[in-house]
């Protein structure tokens, strides 16, 4: 009895200071997006927690390790899912795609604040907290590209260039958290039931539309679809007007 006892109180401690991190970081999120990393204090932090600050020691060591820890919160679960997907050997290789893509959506409507920080202060990271960012982009890049890539070679989609169509997707999924809010008319799944097959129909073969080879042409194609996207959600969020996020290479 003991020793279940002890079990459930570790658990119970384990569980409490997995939410007290959730809050911690949700709390930072909007301090250094609403008043800058360097100018938000470590008090700022402990204050809008209600706790004081030698409390706060208990969590976090200083700010540079949330800043850290928001950026793997926000890109390394995008490349945890992205190798879930491709680990999927029970699924086709579109299919292990629109996975990614889906999950990847909802991801972003659950990080809205913390997406925005990190997009914003991505200029101003500190070098080693850059280095962990631009890796983590890399390889999201480089595990969308080769389901891509698998998908073509499976005869699923149109043999469009790879990257191309990964940097295209990655900017529709990741301007979710830009306007998306919780609440919506239609909810997070079916925003990303939406963006998914928006996305997957300017991609697959057999679409009705013709295409010069080439990356450009193909784009042409995604920027339609972007634009039925964008008047759809703008009917359905007529009360939003977000700011978008810049563009990257």
């Amino acid at each position: 009895m003991a020793v279940d006892a002890s079990g459930a109180l570790m658990t119970k401690q384990h569980n409490r200071r997995r939410l007290m991190s959730n809050e911690l970081l949700e709390h930072s999120a909007r301090l250094f997006a609403e008043q800058g990393f360097a100018n938000t204090s470590f008090q700022d932090i402990a204050d809008a927690m209600g706790i004081s600050r030698p409390a706060l020691y208990h969590y976090v060591s200083n700010k540079e390790e949330l800043l850290a820890e928001l950026v793997r919160d926000v890109l390394q679960r995008v490349v945890e899912i992205l190798e879930g997907a491709c680990a999927r050997s029970d699924l086709a290789e579109a299919e292990r795609l629109e996975l990614a893509l889906r999950e990847i959506v909802l991801h972003n409507t659950r990080n809205t604040t913390r997406f925005r920080l990190l997009d914003r202060s991505e200029p101003n990271l500190p070098a080693d907290i850059a280095d962990m960012h631009r890796q983590a982009r890399h390889r999201v890049l480089e595990l969308l590209t080769g389901l891509i890539s698998d998908a073509q070679a499976a005869g699923a989609l149109r043999p469009l260039p790879a990257r191309t169509v990964a940097l295209s997707m990655l900017g529709m999924t990741n301007w979710v958290a830009w306007w998306y809010r919780p609440g919506a008319e239609g909810g997070a799944e079916d925003v990303a039931r939406v963006l998914v097959d928006v996305v997957m129909n300017g991609v697959r073969r057999g679409d009705e539309r013709t295409v010069e080879p080439g990356p450009w042409a193909a784009l042409e194609l995604l920027k339609e679809d972007m634009k039925h996207l964008e008047g759809a959600m703008t009917t359905a969020l007529a009360d939003e007007n977000p700011t978008p996020p810049r563009t990257r290479d």
